[in-house]
């Protein structure tokens, strides 16, 4: 029995060696995973930011959410921010990440009624008919534009299929 207590004993101090590492934070110098960059493209806001955290603790709330903001790893508790300070070893409370803004999409509908009782497989024929008249008037076509156009092409579009509609027959709102 004596022989094992040794074994055990060395076993506990090597596992008591590896866990203080592991507990003490993440790796590295600057306490970042990655070194002293602390990089792996997870840039905080400014010097002394460093990559993702342990991911708990070290003064994030234990009901923090975690959110990928681009290249950046925020956590959210209770409505506030926080990200991983490598030179404070620490999660900081950090202003909100600014909002992406989206431009309003472009509307290229035209709405017309048949003013003259056409059928609905007329209605569809006139209808790419004159899209197609207005693509070649406009020089823009909405089925296959990849990004939004200029306002005044959109417009001018829209005007034309809209001719097009009401020159047969349809009420143009």
């Amino acid at each position: 029995m004596k022989a094992s207590l040794p074994r055990t004993a060395v076993a506990a101090l090597l596992l008591a060696a590896l866990s203080l590492n592991a507990m003490a934070g993440p790796g590295g110098p600057c306490g970042g995973p990655g070194g002293p960059s602390g990089h792996r493209g997870h840039d905080g806001p400014g010097p002394g930011w460093g990559g993702p955290g342990p991911r708990h603790g070290h003064g994030l709330p234990d009901y923090a959410r975690e959110l990928w903001i681009g290249s950046a790893l925020y956590f959210v508790a209770a409505g506030s921010y926080y990200m991983w300070n490598a030179d404070r070893r620490q999660y900081i409370m950090v202003e909100a990440p600014p909002v992406a803004v989206a431009a309003p999409a472009a509307n290229y509908t035209v709405i017309a009624y048949p003013a003259r009782g056409q059928n609905a497989d007329l209605q569809a024929r006139d209808r790419y008919e004159c899209h197609s008249w207005a693509v070649s008037q406009s020089g823009f076509d909405p089925a296959t534009a990849i990004s939004a156009p200029a306002a005044s092409a959109t417009d001018y579009y829209r005007r034309a299929l809209g001719a097009c509609l009401g020159g047969r027959g349809y009420s143009i709102n």
